[in-house]
């Protein structure tokens, strides 16, 4: 869970970045208690050590993992050629779903039911269309054993040879618990998305930045609770809070955001309200 957070924080920001014009400024969302539930920081780059047969065996990897792997499915990818650690990839795409109804069985947050339809300006409302959803994995490659990995590892390099194929597949099952959810909401041209990232119990989720993305950040309250708000150079705007369940303690980042370009921040800001659960008093 937390390589999947990292992974994708890291690569989700590279398009959705806080950074300020010149002198940057980072928050961090914290519960009645004080403890960060969500901070962000600076991005580090670190020097890559892939030498030029991981970079022909990741690019492989990825390839099936986008031409074999269907939406909703999950598998463990073995690539047979520049693989002499016989290394395996747990990779999963997100399921699309259009009925809400189903959504709500798969997405659960307690306390905080999914809307159908959201309240924009006036008496006009954004309904539901779709939304894509990442389930947990039902296995997890960082807690088996060498000797199990192993075994997946010489199996696969069997079936990869009887088919004469450099790569083999082993499906994997999800378990009945959502990590990630992104909700499209439209009314007529208009479109918000709402994202949501269960960090379950791995602690502090860290968005890291780009410095050179012309970006503002800055915390501001609605409904009594702090929200981050970030500011494109372009003029949209998005909204970043966190509800952490009481009884498991697991924190849920939310953020909302104009998927179109075409949604003012008075506007925005206005569904926001609608959203924002009430801070404590």
């Amino acid at each position: 869970m937390k390589y999947k957070v990292s992974l994708l924080l890291t690569l989700g920001l590279l398009l959705t970045a806080s950074t300020g014009f010149a002198a940057v400024k980072y928050h961090s969302l914290t519960n009645g208690n004080g403890d960060v539930l969500f901070q962000e920081k600076p991005m580090t780059h670190t020097v890559s050590e892939r030498t030029e047969d991981d970079d022909k065996r990741i690019r492989l990897m990825n390839n099936i993992w986008v031409d074999q792997i269907k939406p909703g499915e999950a598998a463990i990818i073995y690539i047979v050629p520049n693989n002499p650690n016989q290394e395996l990839y747990l990779k999963a795409n997100s399921h699309i779903i259009k009925s809400f109804t189903t959504l709500q069985k798969m997405v659960k947050v307690p306390g905080q039911p999914l809307a159908k339809k959201i309240a924009g300006k006036g008496k006009e409302n954004y309904t539901f269309q779709k939304a894509s959803v990442h389930m947990e994995h039902g296995m997890d490659l960082n807690k088996l054993s060498e000797t199990e990995k192993q075994d997946i590892a010489t199996r696969l390099l069997l079936e990869a040879q009887a088919s004469g194929k450099d790569y083999a597949l082993m499906p994997v099952p999800f378990t009945d618990e959502f990590w990630l959810t992104t909700l499209t909401y439209t009314s007529g041209k208009k479109e918000v998305a709402l994202t949501i990232l269960n960090s379950q119990d791995t602690g502090t989720v860290t968005s890291s930045y780009q410095d050179s993305l012309k970006i503002t950040s800055h915390k501001i309250k609605i409904n009594g609770q702090d929200v981050i708000q970030r500011k494109y150079d372009g003029g949209s705007s998005e909204f970043i809070w966190v509800y952490e369940d009481p009884k498991t303690k697991y924190a849920y980042r939310y953020m909302l955001r104009d998927a179109k370009g075409n949604i003012s921040d008075e506007e925005l800001l206005r569904i926001a309200k609608t959203m924002v659960p009430a801070g404590k008093k």
